[in-house]
């Protein structure tokens, strides 16, 4: 049988006397010019947030794009790069230390998932493709980067969400091993308030087993390679004919799809998204809309 990671949608918890829930992260800081707020504390606070960075980056022998940009809340290519050639040498303390410093420079936690993350694991694979790494390198930087992911799981907020029950099964399609992305999906989709069941081994018999023993209003497939794609029309055939709500609707996405939007209706899927935050909104209004009877 293949492994089953079960999660649950998030509660929106109201802390007393405060207007958000709390498990949303916020980071704040203060964007009044100097002369209005002359003081020694806020001068140190600008030399400590701005100036002395940018000193030390420039001292450090870097071209331009090595300097520290002036919206912290990016994270520049040169760091991006960085970051994926630390992913596969360092340990994963140490590349926590260097997410936790980007976002007390005030990156965003969905900016640390779509801007450092998701491309950080697609430049390992383009720098093993150019030979600048070998696929041990590979193998050892996207472990980490998954890690990470499941690190960050629970601060991750996601507008709109949904918290009424609905449920998705999520998958890998047969063959497929490139599980980085549909974590992230399911991560998403657990945060927005949908009951997810993640199977990225299993088989199509293990699939097939699963929709006729629990009611799911959404199975979604993750596929990077399209050796897989011949066989998943007939998966998804399946699935819908063996599922236990009538009404389920599939979603697919990877880069196959993404490469190809008329490979979504080739399959029999309903829909495709190019990154998790659409899938979300897809999927919400996919499962609001009632389908058409062939």
């Amino acid at each position: 049988m293949a492994y089953v990671h079960r999660a649950e949608g998030t509660s929106q918890r109201g802390v007393p006397g405060a207007a958000e829930p709390d498990n949303v992260l916020r980071f704040t800081r203060s964007d009044r010019p100097l002369i209005q707020d002359p003081s020694p504390i806020a001068l140190a606070q600008l030399i400590e947030a701005e100036i002395i960075p940018r000193l030390l980056a420039a001292h450090q022998g870097g071209d331009r794009s090595e300097v520290i940009p002036m919206n912290t809340g990016i994270i520049s290519p040169a760091e991006l790069e960085r970051f994926a050639r630390q992913s596969f040498v360092e340990d994963l303390g140490q590349l926590m230390e260097h997410v936790d410093l980007f976002m007390r420079r005030g990156v965003a936690v969905e900016t640390i998932y779509f801007d450092l993350l998701s491309p950080a694991a697609k430049l390992l694979g383009e720098m093993w493709e150019d030979d600048q790494c070998t696929f041990a390198d590979v193998t050892v930087g996207l472990c980490r980067l998954q890690q990470i992911i499941y690190e960050f799981a629970d601060r991750v907020h996601v507008e709109n969400g949904g918290g009424d029950g609905r449920t998705a099964l999520f998958a890998l399609t047969p063959g497929d091993q490139h599980s980085l992305g549909l974590i992230m999906v399911v991560e998403f989709f657990r945060q927005s308030g949908w009951r997810t069941i993640c199977m990225p081994d299993a088989t199509a018999e293990d699939l097939v087993h699963m929709v006729e023993t629990e009611s799911f209003d959404l199975i979604g497939f993750s596929m990077a390679n399209e050796k897989w794609l011949e066989p998943l029309p007939h998966l998804i055939g399946c699935l819908r004919k063996a599922s236990r709500n009538q009404q389920v609707r599939v979603m697919v996405g990877g880069r196959v799809f993404s490469d190809d939007p008329r490979r979504v209706a080739q399959v029999g899927a309903d829909e495709t998204a190019s990154d998790a935050r659409q899938a979300v909104q897809m999927a919400a209004r996919l499962v609001s809309t009632p389908q058409a009877v062939a």
